[in-house]
């Protein structure tokens, strides 16, 4: 039992120091849909978003629908954040901004 909780915390520590918060959850629908009206803005270039164009045309963002494909990453994002969350992403968006401009 002891060494099951020490593989699940090595395991939830290696996840937390993967990626920040801003990171994209490529499984996660709300995500993606985020993720997809960002790049929508770029036509699909720069950074991640040729990846993001590509994983919202795989499971598990697909499904079908009167027998044609569609995807869960046009529908509109619902973000449920404080207004000082708000206020950091935007402070770190323009951090990164300003670092691909040097």
């Amino acid at each position: 039992m002891k060494a099951l909780f020490v593989i699940v915390g090595l395991a939830l520590s290696a996840h937390a120091l993967a990626g920040s918060e801003l990171d994209f959850d490529w499984d996660d629908k709300n995500d993606m849909r985020g993720a997809w009206s960002m790049c929508v803005t770029t036509g699909f270039t720069g950074g991640d978003c040729p990846k993001v164009y590509t994983q919202c045309w795989k499971p598990p963002m697909i499904y079908r629908k009167k027998h044609k494909i569609k995807t869960y990453c046009v529908d509109t994002p619902s973000f449920s954040v404080s207004d000082s969350d708000k206020d950091r992403y935007l402070e770190e968006a323009n951090k990164r901004a300003q670092d691909d401009g040097n």
